[in-house]
């Protein structure tokens, strides 16, 4: 066997593409649509060829992501699989770690980020979830806020497509100070947000979307992009009905959020508002005169991994000032490995090597969750993803790591 490790060619586009197709089910024994790469290009691209023959696709493209509010450049892999005849031969792993060093040596994106269909897959190569994401699924005759709360006194109206600039200056106002969100792309947003040539945000095909726009005193203050389908069956156990899917959600103030559920309560015709991705840290759970409606269901999200810890850390704002002296396990990536000093503060920090005592260990898989603030150092050693010195500041390390907000992330990639 001959292996070849390398970016796929234009003349190969097709081969490319066929290899995640038939992995997740969507080959169609047609010509590979340019409209459903998503931007994907070769340079983006690391395959593993068997015999001339492309036996596994990868791909990964240069994003910008937000980090406890600060802008960081990660690598969104994506269009990951192979051929079934070519399985279990470690392919994969040897993709995952050429990529992973050559992104180290010439200082590429220092994060890398994934949607897993199947996260056992990835927690192997020193991935871990980042972020969780919340379903709700509703009959809107049960969309009921607290009496306590005061009833938002704007409008809404339907957008159009050519308002996207305004759209976009929303979604990046509400995206700035939080924690995963992407920054979209026009590609995103047309395929995903706008529902343009489907849905492969992954929910049903819904066709294209309503732009809702509420605005207080003239001033949009928050949008809605929905679309509805009647079903004649679907999973929910609601039976035959009308389905509103909400593919995004975004509000300034607390009364665009409150305007939003009011919006969805009018839909008479719907047995289900179904709204995907939500963060774990949504309003909805404290406002609702009956949350158990909400049919709250939380799943693993983003999953991510530090390629290089000397460049990521530093990047994302702390939540208070301290010192963390920490040994790090990286199989995959040695450079990683070894003792770190961590000098954190709000306004800044560094990272560098140490021979002190380290008083807290963990792999790197728990070091991303940190990052992130998926879980604090505490519960870190609570579950046993890290182990701390006894005399360990676990409080003092909680307050550092704390995130403005709960890591979460809208959109597909």
């Amino acid at each position: 066997m001959a292996l070849e490790i390398r970016p796929y060619r234009e003349e190969e586009t097709e081969a490319f593409f066929r290899v995640p197709a038939i992995v997740f089910g969507n080959y169609t024994g047609q010509p590979h649509d340019p409209a459903r790469s998503a931007g994907m290009v070769p340079d983006w691209s690391l395959c593993a060829f068997e015999d001339g023959e492309l036996a596994t696709a990868y791909g990964a493209f240069p994003l910008g992501m937000r980090l406890n509010g600060a802008k960081v450049s990660v690598a969104g892999v994506s269009f990951v699989g192979t051929l079934p005849q070519f399985r279990r031969r470690g392919h994969l792993r040897k993709i995952m770690e050429a990529d992973l060093k050559r992104r180290y040596e010439e200082r590429r994106e220092p994060l890398a980020i994934l949607l897993a269909s199947m996260a056992a897959i990835y927690q192997r190569y020193g991935y871990a979830v980042v972020s969780s994401a919340v379903r709700y699924v509703i009959d809107p005759r049960y969309i009921n806020f607290a009496p306590s709360l005061p009833k938002a006194t704007g409008t809404w109206r339907e957008g159009s497509k050519d308002e996207l600039p305004m759209l976009m200056d929303m979604y990046r106002a509400f995206s700035g100070p939080r924690n995963g969100y992407l920054h979209r792309g026009h590609v995103m947003w047309e395929q995903q947000q706008l529902g343009i040539g489907g849905d492969p945000g992954g929910g049903p095909p819904f066709g294209p979307s309503i732009i809702s726009i509420y605005e207080e005193r003239g001033e949009p203050k928050g949008y809605a992009l929905w679309a509805a389908k009647w079903f004649p069956t679907f999973d929910d156990g609601a039976g035959p009905g009308q389905r509103v899917w909400v593919r995004d959600l975004i509000w300034q103030t607390p009364s665009a959020y409150r305007a939003a559920w009011d919006l969805f309560r009018t839909f008479d015709l719907a047995v289900r508002v179904i709204m995907d991705n939500m963060p774990v840290d949504d309003p909805a759970p404290h406002l609702m005169l009956d949350p158990r409606e909400l049919n709250a269901t939380h799943r693993d999200w983003l999953l991510g991994r530090i390629i290089d810890v000397e460049r990521a850390l530093p990047l994302r704002p702390y939540g208070a000032e301290g010192r963390v002296i920490f040994e790090l396990r990286d199989e995959m990536c040695p450079w990683n490995a070894g003792r770190w000093a961590l000098d954190a503060a709000p306004e800044g920090s560094k990272l560098t090597r140490t021979k002190e005592s380290p008083q807290l260990t963990l792999d790197v898989s728990g070091l991303v969750q940190l990052l992130f603030g998926q879980v604090s150092p505490t519960d870190a050693v609570r579950c046993g993803r890290a182990e701390a010195a006894p005399d360990a500041p676990l409080p003092l390390w909680d307050a550092i790591w704390r995130t403005e907000y709960a890591p979460a992330s809208s959109n597909m990639f």
